[in-house]
Order: C-alpha cells, then structure tokens, then sequence
C-alpha cells in the first residue's frame, strides 16, 4: 500500500508542478502526501451551496477560487431601491448547478482550512467564471487575475451587481 501511495504522490506532483504554478497549501489534519494526491484528483460528487462563493462536496469545504461573492447579509441597491445582493449570489448559484455533479480541481487552502478550487458542472461549464460573467461575484483580483475578462465583460454589460451600486465583499466583510 505504501508503494502505490508513494508511487500516486509521485505522479500527482509531477502533473501538478507540469500543469499550475507552485502554490503554498497549508497542512490541516490530512498529511502531506494525502493532501498531494487529493490536489491531483480533485473532488467531485453533489455540492451544497452555502453562500455565492462556497459550497461543500462529501463533507469538503470549498471556496471558489478567484471570485468573491456578496456576503450573505449584504445589502446592494439597483435605481436606489435596496436589495440583498448576498441572497441573490447564493440563489444564482444554486440554479446554476441545479442539482448536478460538481467537479473542483484544488488549488490550495485558505485561513479557515477551505479547499480553493476551480469548480465545474458536469456540462463543463466554469462555476468560478459563470459567477463573475453573472454579476453575482466579483473577480478578487488580489488573489486572481483569472477572471478579470468575465469581470469586464459583466461590468460592461452592466450585469447583476454592475447594474447598480455595491460595497466590494472583503470591505463589506471588514465592516
């Protein structure tokens, strides 16, 4: 068994360091070598959403990647009249994936031990881009520049939050 984990964790860091740059994970209560593989896999099964950027799969918290969502409390306003733009991120996501197998590549890990990833429906499309071309995340281009084309595209088209006015997520989160 040890041969064909070391022999798994070999070949998972090889197409790993071939295919995405380096990133720094930080360990949690899975060793090194499991987390190595499970980075290589990825995880797919059904999500439950839990706001407009994260969700779980088989018990795994995810964030999504290169995105960040209203908060779920968070108020925006559209021709002055206030809504919860936190409501409709999380509502927009869960019609997006409909109940469909969601495949999420890992990418790292945050702060509060959540898998980051690059997730997709099982019709391929690219949750982490739909969110952002939707206007119902912003690109967080402190972490990503992945989807700064879909934030352009949304903003210039004025959709979802681009349609009116709204606090950034991670300063709405600051208070």
């Amino acid at each position: 068994m040890t041969v064909i984990v070391a022999s798994v964790t070999g070949a998972a860091i090889g197409v790993i360091s071939q295919s995405q740059p380096a990133t720094k994970v930080k360990m949690s209560a899975f060793s090194k070598d499991a987390k190595r593989v499970i980075a290589a896999s990825g995880i797919s099964g059904k999500a439950t959403i839990i706001d407009g950027d994260s969700l779980t799969i088989k018990g795994t918290s995810i964030r999504l990647h290169g995105i960040d969502a209203p908060e779920f409390n968070q108020p925006c306003w559209n021709n002055d009249v206030k809504y919860n733009c936190g409501h409709t991120a999380t509502a927009y996501l869960q019609r997006l994936i409909n109940g469909q197998t969601v495949t999420c590549t890992i990418l790292d890990q945050d702060a509060y031990g959540r898998e980051i990833a690059k997730c997709f429906t099982n019709k391929n499309i690219n949750i982490n881009a739909q969110m952002v071309l939707s206007g119902n995340a912003i690109a967080y281009l402190y972490f990503s520049y992945d989807y700064e084309q879909e934030q352009a595209e949304a903003k210039a088209h004025k959709r979802g939050l681009w349609a009116g006015r709204f606090m950034e997520p991670y300063k709405f989160r600051k208070g």
